[in-house]
């Protein structure tokens, strides 16, 4: 018999999950998910009644983040399929047709005609050990989710918390290495590379901010909960705002300027956030003192400067020269294809003289004489006889560029004047 405190034996089986046919193996998850296993006696048996199941009631455990459920009978897969489909069960079911497993963990009930197995509930921790063990008496006894929840969230200690820390402050560190290459591409109009960085920045900070949670949540010292919880904060702040960088990037790459300018704006609120928040402390500055687990005073120094630091030694520029700062793109006009879709300057002053969500040309817009006005006005020649365009000190429009608006505009009120009378 497995008590708690045991090594819990290891096992691979064939089941269902999501409607699909896997082979899921315990090994897989220990030592990164508390496991809740549940042995039942076969789908669809006497406990089961039109409004749930015998295993229904730990599948809330499937919402909880950090704990498998893994729930194993005699059945074949098929069998599992619709019982899965009629009770909604999130939770994977594995077959153990020839017992194997459950004999492992003694919980076949051999006394029952039919070579059955008894309804048992394992929870074993990170370490593969058993913390809780339950077993029915009956065949209608069902198991209680309190005991098992306690258990649960029981699990894991300041080791654990330390442990799952130091992988996402390893993540976090990428994450920054790949944001700052990126805001330098961004900056410099790279949009594919910075794309490209963006992206694994994202990946890099949505690994760390959940590993950050599971030490918040794992940690038992009150001294860790705050920087705990401030690291998850900032990781997913900056995941946030390299989701939005990566797509502004995309979008100017394919020349949909006002689509990427808009990205761009809507990354600034998580920057912000990011901005307020000091960054994660080195994991080597929590040290173990007295059996508790304290941080250093030194334990303050931003990661990004140590990142810095390590390109000046090797001869490098910090990319960007910022840290969360992301400008707003300018593009020239004499910019390449990258840039299409941006309106020009005068674009953009003559729409709006002539009236603000009014298109060039419709009714109510500005009259064709005042859009030099607008845009500034232009002289054939200068006083030398050099022939030159004379504009105002914001505008960079050209003759042509006059013209054709006036042209258009002209256009338009003539048919206009003629449908009106």
């Amino acid at each position: 018999m497995v008590t708690p405190g045991e090594k819990a034996p290891t096992f691979e089986l064939p089941a269902v999950v999501d409607g699909g046919l896997e082979r899921r193996a315990l090994s897989d998850v220990l030592g990164e998910e508390v496991v809740v296993l549940m042995f039942y006696p076969a789908d669809f048996n006497p406990a089961c009644d039109r409004d749930g199941s015998d295993v229904g009631e730990l599948d809330v455990f499937t919402m909880q983040k950090d704990v498998t459920v893994l729930a194993v009978s005699p059945d074949s897969v098929y069998s599992h399929r619709k019982f899965a489909e009629e009770y909604d069960l999130k939770m994977p079911l594995l077959s153990d047709t020839r017992r194997t497993v459950a004999e492992r963990y003694d919980v076949v009930d051999d006394r029952d005609e039919g070579y059955l197995l008894k309804r048992a509930v394992f929870v074993i921790d990170l370490e593969g050990r058993v913390q809780y063990r339950w077993e029915s008496n009956g065949p209608h006894e069902l198991p209680e989710v309190e005991p098992i929840r306690v258990t649960t969230e029981a699990i894991g200690g300041d080791s654990t918390a330390l442990s799952r820390y130091r992988v996402g402050h390893a993540h976090y560190v990428e994450g920054r290495r790949a944001f700052t290459s990126a805001m330098g591409a961004f900056s410099d109009h790279e949009w594919m590379l910075a794309r490209g960085d963006f992206e694994q920045a994202r990946g890099e900070f949505e690994e760390a901010a959940e590993e950050f949670d599971t030490a918040y949540r794992f940690s038992e010292t009150a001294v860790l909960d705050e920087p705990f919880d401030r690291a998850g904060s900032k990781a997913n702040s900056l995941w946030q705002a390299a989701d939005w960088l990566a797509t502004a990037a995309d979008e100017f790459a394919s020349g949909n300027g006002q689509e990427g300018e808009s990205y761009r704006s809507d990354a600034e609120a998580p920057l912000e956030a990011a901005r307020d928040l000091d960054e994660p402390i080195d994991p080597d500055d929590i040290v173990d003192e007295d059996g508790e687990i304290l941080l250093e005073p030194e334990a303050d120094d931003s990661i990004i400067e140590e990142i810095r630091d390590q390109q000046r030694q090797e001869g490098e520029e910090p990319a960007g020269g910022v840290d969360l700062e992301v400008e707003e793109v300018t593009i020239e006009d004499d910019d390449d294809s990258e840039t299409r879709g941006l309106e020009t300057d005068a674009e953009r002053r003559a729409r709006e003289y002539g009236g603000k969500g009014v298109e060039m040309g419709q009714t109510g817009g500005a009259k064709a004489g005042q859009i030099a006005d607008a845009v500034g006005n232009v002289d054939a020649e200068s006083e030398d006889g050099d022939e030159q365009s004379t504009e105002s000190e914001s505008s960079d429009v050209t003759d042509e560029e006059v013209a054709e608006i006036a042209a258009e505009l002209e256009d338009e009120e003539s048919t206009e004047s003629v449908d009106g009378h």
